[in-house]
């Protein structure tokens, strides 16, 4: 089984790192992202030891658009505007870049040119959310040759759970991995 998903201390360091009385805005924008992010990594560990192939996936997506919100922030030159924004509970997706709006499907776009995957991840993530298809198929077991197998994460054929989790656990660690960078950046 994986190792916990841990960046507590990262991003303490990261917040460590700010001025909070030079840019109050940014820092509390930076505290509710690690605050959210440090969540879905506890609640992703607790699931993932569980061994519940199906919820975890929710929390992936979850940290992806943690990581749209920060390339959001990163894209507009008026920071200002984005922080008041954020500061007042409004919707990212109503702020725009010229006539672009900075949608999820937008950013998940341009991100992916940094940093190839992550929309594919994110895509995945959608899939999970709701009861569907993809959710049928990731409990049904088939059997092919004497072989009982599930269509899991990503498309993936399954024989055993270790490696399904395994695979989600990749992602999950590349996530984290990607929202520590652009928060870096960000400060």
């Amino acid at each position: 089984m994986s190792r916990q998903i841990k960046f507590a201390k990262r991003y303490g360091k990261i917040l460590g790192s700010m001025d909070i009385d030079k840019n109050y805005p940014a820092f509390h924008f930076v505290y509710v992202v690690i605050i959210f992010a440090l969540e879905n990594n506890t609640a992703f560990n607790l699931l993932l030891k569980d061994r519940n192939k199906m919820a975890i996936i929710h929390f992936i997506r979850m940290q992806v658009e943690c990581c749209l919100d920060v390339y959001a922030c990163l894209l507009l030159r008026d920071k200002d505007r984005f922080f008041k924004y954020f500061l007042d509970g409004k919707p990212i997706n109503k702020l725009s870049i010229g006539k672009q709006y900075l949608t999820a499907g937008y950013l998940c776009a341009e991100l992916d040119k940094r940093y190839t995957g992550i929309a594919e991840i994110y895509k995945e993530g959608c899939k999970w959310v709701h009861p569907n298809k993809v959710v049928f198929r990731s409990s049904a077991p088939e059997l092919k040759r004497n072989n009982l197998y599930f269509i899991g994460y990503k498309n993936k054929i399954y024989c055993e759970d270790n490696k399904r989790l395994n695979d989600v656990y990749k992602d999950m660690l590349l996530i984290n991995q990607i929202l520590y960078e652009l928060l870096q950046e960000l400060i």
